[in-house]
C-alpha cells in the first residue's frame, strides 16, 4: 500500500466538505447512496444499492434521497473547481466539454425527454433515441490514462439553448469559481460546437479553445488593400476545407514521426474568419497522419480551430492536446457501464440531475483515493503502481479504504414501520409526457 501522507487527509476533507456544504435535505441518505456506488461491484438499480453494506438505511431511502433530497450545484461546482490539482510547470491545464445521452425510450411518464444521439454497436454506430441529454465539463489531469475530474454536469432540456450556449454557461460558472491568478485553461471541444460563437464570447478572453471543425466549413482570409472605390471589402478569398485548391501556403508548419501514427504533419493558417463575424479571427489547423492504429484505410485530415492567445511554438502540441479529448469518452463508458449512471431509472429530470452530480462526485473520490488504496487485482491482471491504477481498479479496492475514512453521515434512527397507503386510496394513472422535438417536424 502506498501510504501517502497527504492523499488520505485530502480525501477525508473532500468528503466532509461535500457532505456539509453541497448536500441539503436528506443529506445522509444522499451521502450513503454515493458510498454505495463506490462500494458496489457493478452497475446496480437503486433498490440494489440500498443492499450494499455501506448503505445503513432502509432500501427505500435510496429512492427517497433522489426524489425528495436537495443538492446545491453551485457549491458543489465550486468544490470541484477549487480541488483541481495544479498542472506541472511544463504542461497546460486541459478541460473537455462533451455531451452524451441518457436513453429513456420507454419512460412515457418522465417529462422533458428529447431526441438525442447515442453511439450503438455495429455499423453505423450513430442512432437517435428518446432520453435526457447531458453535457459534461471535465478536467483531464494526465497525458495518458482514463482519468477525468468533472467540473460541471448540465442537462440540456427542451427549452435550453444550443450546445455552444450551454458550454459557455458552464465555462462562465467554472471560471467564477476559480481563485484569482489561476492559469488560463485550454478547452477542447468536438465539431458539434460553433467556433464563431465561441470566438465572439467574453469567455474567449479567459480561456483558449481548440475545436474540431466539420470538413464542410468555409472560412475567409483577410481582404487585400483598399482600392479606393466603393465600400471596403470585408472578406478575402474563400478557404474551403474540402477544396485544397483554395488553401494557400500555411503560415506555420511542423512534422514529426510517431510510433502509432507514422508521419504527422501539422499546418496552421492564421487570421481566418467566418462570414457571420468577420471581426473575430482565429487560426485553422490541419493535422494529417500517415495511418491510424488498427485501421487500414488512409485517414482524412483533422481540421482544428485555435481561438485565444498565440498558438504554441511547437504545433505538434496542438495535435497531442486534442488527442486527450477522447479521454472523456472512456469516462462516459465507465459511468454508464460500471458506475450505473444510466442504470438508475428516476421518473423526474430533477432527480436525474441529482444522481448525475453524485456520479460526478464518485470520479473525484476515486481520483483522490488512488494513492492510498491497495491494488485488488484479479489473478490474470498484472500488478500496477498507484499512478497506473484505472478508475475501475481503484473502485474495486474502495470498500477496504472506507473503514479507515469513516463517514460524516449520521447513523440512522429507527422510526418503526410506515402506515403505508390509506385504505381506499387510488393514485390513478400517471400523466404521460410525449418526447419533445427541438425542431418542428417537416410537413409531409
Amino acid at each position: 500500500m502506498d501510504h501517502d501522507t497527504q492523499a488520505l487527509p485530502l480525501l477525508r476533507d473532500f468528503r466532509e466538505q461535500f457532505y456539509a456544504s453541497a448536500l441539503g435535505h436528506r443529506k445522509d441518505s444522499l451521502f450513503e447512496l454515493l458510498e454505495a456506488v463506490l462500494c458496489a461491484s457493478g452497475p446496480e438499480p437503486l433498490v440494489r444499492l440500498g443492499l450494499v453494506p455501506s448503505f445503513q438505511r432502509c432500501w427505500s431511502s435510496t429512492c427517497d434521497a433522489l426524489s425528495d433530497g436537495s443538492l446545491d450545484a453551485t457549491r458543489l461546482r465550486r468544490l470541484f473547481v477549487r480541488s483541481l490539482p495544479t498542472p506541472p510547470s511544463d504542461s497546460r491545464e486541459l478541460w473537455v466539454i462533451d455531451g452524451t445521452t441518457w436513453p429513456r425510450p420507454n419512460a412515457a411518464t418522465s417529462p422533458e425527454r428529447t431526441y438525442g444521439h447515442r453511439v450503438a454497436s455495429g455499423i453505423p454506430q450513430d442512432g437517435v433515441v428518446p432520453g435526457w441529454e447531458y453535457q459534461w465539463l471535465v478536467g483531464v489531469p494526465e497525458e495518458q490514462g482514463s482519468w477525468v475530474l468533472p467540473l460541471d454536469v448540465t442537462r440540456r432540456g427542451p427549452t435550453a439553448g444550443s450546445p455552444t450556449q450551454i458550454a459557455l454557461g458552464q465555462l462562465g460558472a467554472a471560471l467564477r469559481s476559480r481563485p484569482t491568478g489561476a492559469p488560463r485553461p485550454l478547452v477542447l471541444l468536438d465539431s458539434g460546437y460553433d467556433p464563431v460563437q465561441l470566438a465572439c464570447s467574453e469567455v474567449a478572453e479567459r480561456v483558449d479553445f481548440l475545436i474540431r471543425l466539420a470538413k464542410n466549413r468555409v472560412f475567409y482570409q483577410v481582404p487585400g488593400s483598399y482600392q479606393g472605390r466603393g465600400a471596403p471589402r470585408k472578406h478575402g478569398a474563400a478557404f474551403r476545407l474540402k477544396n485544397p485548391a483554395t488553401q494557400t501556403e500555411p503560415d506555420q508548419r511542423a512534422s514529426a514521426r510517431d510510433p502509432e501514427y507514422g508521419r504527422v504533419d501539422v499546418d496552421l493558417w492564421a487570421g481566418l474568419h467566418s462570414r457571420r463575424a468577420h471581426g473575430a479571427a482565429f487560426s485553422v489547423v490541419r493535422v494529417q497522419v500517415e495511418h491510424l492504429p488498427r485501421r487500414e484505410e488512409p485517414p482524412a485530415p483533422l481540421w482544428l480551430a485555435w481561438i485565444g492567445g498565440a498558438p504554441p511554438t511547437d504545433l505538434l502540441l496542438l495535435w497531442r492536446w486534442y488527442l486527450r479529448r477522447f479521454t472523456v469518452e472512456h469516462a462516459f463508458r465507465f459511468a454508464k457501464q460500471n458506475l450505473g449512471w444510466t442504470t438508475v431509472r428516476p421518473r423526474s429530470p430533477e432527480a436525474a440531475d441529482r444522481w448525475s452530480w453524485l456520479v460526478a462526485a464518485v470520479f473525484w473520490q476515486l481520483s483522490l483515493a488512488r494513492a492510498v488504496v491497495t491494488d485488488c487485482r484479479l489473478p490474470w491482471e498484472r500488478p500496477l503502481t498507484a499512478h497506473q491504477l484505472s478508475p475501475g481498479r481503484v473502485r474495486r479496492a474502495f470498500p477496504g479504504l472506507l473503514a479507515r475514512l469513516g463517514s460524516p453521515a449520521r447513523k440512522p434512527k429507527p422510526r418503526g414501520k410506515s402506515s403505508g397507503r390509506q385504505l381506499g386510496d387510488k393514485p390513478g394513472r400517471r400523466e404521460r409526457h410525449p418526447v419533445v422535438r427541438r425542431t418542428a417536424k417537416p410537413a409531409a
